[in-house]
């Protein structure tokens, strides 16, 4: 994961959707897909979903089964290839079709097994298309993600956790993406129904590489004690080596497991480290966000002390968690923002814009006075 494109992107939503209000259903944002709109999201939109023998020449289908809405069985049908997820066709499988509503165009996403047609409209309908209001995502990675979303997670994700890494590789590849864009609180309710076996082997697995922060922030959701040590002993790897790779995941699970007390952990060896690289530094302000967002395992409030901290030692970085506090309405940290504008050590311009948008949320005067004089200073 390009966890600074992250970030960077998190601080410009701020600016995008002031005014939307937080949305405790946001992604994840450790796993989630930064550019793509994933199969799922793209069958959701459709208002014709069906199953289809491929014809010669590659371009036309025959609709053979309806998976939603009403497609005439038998007609034929152009479709061209989803270029950015299309899963390719094994011998003896259908193709998975789906028509835009308004272009009346229909995409090939690949093939499928037929019996996994009842599978598919499980998974439709746990979309009832009853739109919510735009979430405010940390981070803002794609515009698809500042959309209403109307997905039933809790529904959704008992769904697809079964079939992840599932024999049918397109049903396997809707799962994993949907999983990477389920809302940590989601992933949660997941605990006894994971296989914790088959977890530790794919994180083991090297073909699954791509997949490893996911599969880490079930692990420390499904884990117990040797988890903690195979958590331990990457992170310290990670750590003496100064490799942002997977730390997100990693300090996420591991937070999971060990709870309040491993925090401090953090902050000494990430969030205050100056020797510490801006990546591994983002990594672990995403790891603490998960936590902050879900008031789960780690109290919001000790998430928004850490992060108070950091903007107290950190003054050129305390922007990067001005979204994070702004989503959960934590108006604690005004005193230390305007204290950072007072001393201009904020240089970034994305960075001082997230933290005006704080500024301008909170509900006393301080804050929005404290804007207000740095925005003439700045004119």
């Amino acid at each position: 994961m390009r966890m600074a494109s992250k970030l960077g992107a998190a601080l410009l939503g701020a600016a995008l959707l002031l005014g939307s209000g937080p949305d405790k259903a946001s992604a994840c944002a450790i796993c989630l897909s930064a550019i793509t709109v994933t199969t799922g999201q793209k069958l959701d939109a459709a208002d014709q979903v069906v199953l289809a023998s491929p014809l010669a020449g590659g371009r036309q289908f025959r609709i053979v089964e309806n998976v939603k809405g009403e497609a005439s069985i038998g007609a034929i049908v152009d479709a061209t290839a989803d270029r950015a997820n299309q899963v390719a066709s094994q011998a003896g499988q259908l193709s998975l079709l789906a028509r835009n509503g308004v272009s009346l165009r229909w995409t090939d996403f690949g093939g499928v097994h037929a019996e996994s047609a009842g599978w598919l409209r499980a998974f439709l309908r746990t979309n009832d298309g009853r739109a919510k209001a735009p979430p405010r995502v940390w981070p803002l990675v794609s515009p698809a993600q500042a959309v209403s979303d109307s997905t039933d997670w809790s529904k959704r994700i008992d769904l697809i956790a079964p079939s992840l890494e599932s024999d049918d590789p397109l049903i396997a590849e809707i799962a994993f993406a949907e999983l990477s864009r389920t809302p940590y609180e989601a992933m949660r309710a997941l605990k006894t129904a994971l296989n914790v076996t088959e977890l530790r082997r794919w994180i083991q697995d090297p073909a699954l590489a791509k997949r490893q922060d996911a599969y880490l922030l079930l692990l420390g959701i499904a884990g117990d004690t040797d988890d903690m040590a195979l958590l331990e002993d990457r992170l310290l790897k990670a750590h003496a080596s100064k490799d942002a790779t997977n730390v997100a995941a990693l300090l996420a699970a591991d937070l999971e497991l060990r709870g309040p007390e491993r925090v401090a952990w953090i902050e000494e060896n990430y969030l205050l480290d100056l020797g510490r690289s801006l990546p591994e530094i983002e990594a672990a302000l995403l790891a603490l966000s998960v936590h902050g967002g879900t008031n789960g395992a780690i109290p919001q409030r000790r998430i928004v002390e850490a992060y108070r901290h950091f903007i107290r030692e950190r003054k050129p970085m305390a922007g990067f968690v001005a979204t994070y506090l702004s989503d959960w309405q934590a108006w604690e940290a005004v005193p230390d923002y305007v204290e950072v504008l007072r001393s201009n050590a904020v240089k970034d311009p994305a960075s001082q814009l997230a933290i005006l948008v704080y500024l301008r949320d909170s509900p006393g005067f301080e804050g929005r006075l404290a804007a207000e004089a740095f925005v003439k200073r700045a004119d």
